[in-house]
């Protein structure tokens, strides 16, 4: 069956909701207040990839495409609601058969499993696309602390990946055989998903 996620992700510790209009205004603080901490690595994040669009029109593109099947884009958020933690995604842009999962964190919510976690979460909804033969993560060749994601959840290095003007990509691959065979991560990273805690 085709990729189908669910809209809202429950974890133990945050919640993943597709974006919509609707969370533009934390959203917009999260962004405001992590503007230099994402420049850094991912001005795209901050800017959006296609300019001119306010952010209300970005969010408003990822809950379409989100409805539509083309790609899901999902706010990390607080358990509460009231905070945007940073973002996530799931795209379908590395070529047939393989998706791609993003990250990204607010300033102030690093170092804390956050994005590994998110990362692994997203991993498992992609492999539940029983076409899907591998998914990736690209991340900025001097940005370790994101490398680390990959890592530690048993993705392997493969090569360069194009980016951004300025911005020199590693792309790491976790194989569907890879995804099976591995022992899942600790704890600390994350906890089984079995039904995405979906509601």
């Amino acid at each position: 069956m085709p990729l189908t996620p669910p809209s809202t992700i429950e974890r133990s510790d945050f919640v993943l909701r597709a974006l919509s209009p609707a969370h533009a205004v934390q959203l917009r603080a999260a962004l405001a207040a992590s503007d230099a901490h994402l420049r850094a690595w991912t001005p795209w994040v901050v800017d959006g990839r296609v300019p001119g669009l306010s952010l209300e029109q970005r969010l408003a593109q990822h809950a379409a495409k989100f409805a539509a099947g083309e790609e899901w884009v999902y706010g990390l958020f607080s358990l509460d609601g009231t905070e945007v933690l940073g973002g996530c995604g799931i795209y379908p842009r590395v070529g047939p058969s393989a998706l791609e999962v993003g990250y990204w964190l607010a300033v102030g919510h690093t170092g804390r499993g956050l994005a590994t976690r998110a990362a692994w979460t997203l991993t498992e909804v992609a492999f539940t696309d029983p076409s899907i033969d591998r998914v990736e993560i690209h991340c900025d060749h001097g940005n370790t602390a994101s490398a680390r994601v990959p890592e530690r959840l048993g993705y392997r290095i493969i090569e360069d990946a194009p980016g951004e003007p300025s911005h020199h990509l590693q792309r790491w691959r976790l194989t569907r055989p890879e995804f099976v065979a591995r022992t899942q991560p600790s704890d600390r990273y994350t906890r089984p998903c079995d039904s995405f805690g979906a509601r």
